[in-house]
């Protein structure tokens, strides 16, 4: 299926049919790179497509490079941050400015390759699914980390009773009601696995899809194992009591 054909979404009242919503902190060295290589997808493929990048508070120039790339594309909106709100803050920000029929969301640091939202989107269509999410089956990245979020992957399938490969992968693909019917309440790098597991936990269907994940294409990551693992273990605890309050009609709302 060819997205940028698809007769529903050129009848689409919205400006867009895809927004690509995404965070970028202290990435000077290569987010002009990555956006351009962005813009040749959409521009080659022909889809109605913006993109949202949140400057969480970066430190050095991303903020200058992010607003001179703005003026060039029109379809390319900038939020600033003053302060760093963390990875989970910034790509809320970015999610609530999103204007499409989907909503994207991945990395800025050239860890996924953004032309394949197409195979989330076929997913998506073909299962009937609310949201398809992404998962690395080869992770590029130290083995520390790597044995981490192996670890972390099948602490949430116990806690949570779920079968998700990879919750935490940074690419998926949402209808935009179902993140209009959470709150994003983590800060860090556990975001992308508290939206799925509340709107799992509402009953919206969920898919997989397969994708590639690349080295980061330059500059420093700003995670630290340790200290973002144990953070990662007692946000999951804290979200499990409240789905399970959810659950019992205690709360109305996750």
């Amino acid at each position: 299926m060819n997205p940028g054909l698809n007769t529903a979404a050129e009848k689409s009242p919205l400006p867009y049919d895809f927004s690509f919503a995404a965070p970028a902190y202290n990435e000077s060295v290569t987010i002009e790179g990555i956006v351009r290589r962005w813009q040749r997808m959409i521009r080659d493929t022909g889809i109605r497509a913006e993109i949202i990048i949140t400057n969480d508070g970066s430190s050095d120039n991303t903020a200058e490079i992010l607003h001179q790339l703005a003026d060039e594309f029109s379809n390319l909106k900038v939020v600033d941050n003053a302060l760093n709100q963390g990875y989970g803050g910034a790509l809320k920000d970015a999610i609530r400015e999103a204007r499409g029929r989907w909503i994207v969301t991945l990395d800025s640091d050239g860890q996924f390759d953004i032309a394949e939202y197409a195979q989330l989107y076929d997913t998506l269509i073909d299962g009937k699914y609310d949201v398809v999410t992404g998962y690395r089956d080869r992770k590029r990245d130290s083995f520390v980390r790597f044995l981490a979020d192996r670890a972390l992957n099948v602490m949430v399938r116990i806690l949570f009773g779920v079968p998700f490969r990879d919750t935490n992968c940074a690419l998926k693909i949402y209808r935009p009601e179902t993140l209009q019917a959470i709150e994003i309440e983590s800060g860090g790098f556990s975001a992308p696995t508290e939206i799925l597991l509340k709107i799992h936990a509402l009953g919206y269907r969920i898919g997989e899809c397969e994708i590639t994940h690349y080295a980061r294409a330059g500059g420093a990551t700003a995670l630290k194992v340790g200290k973002t693992g144990w953070e990662f273990f007692g946000f999951l605890l804290c979200l499990k009591r409240k789905i399970r309050r959810y659950r019992r009609g205690e709360i109305t709302e996750l």
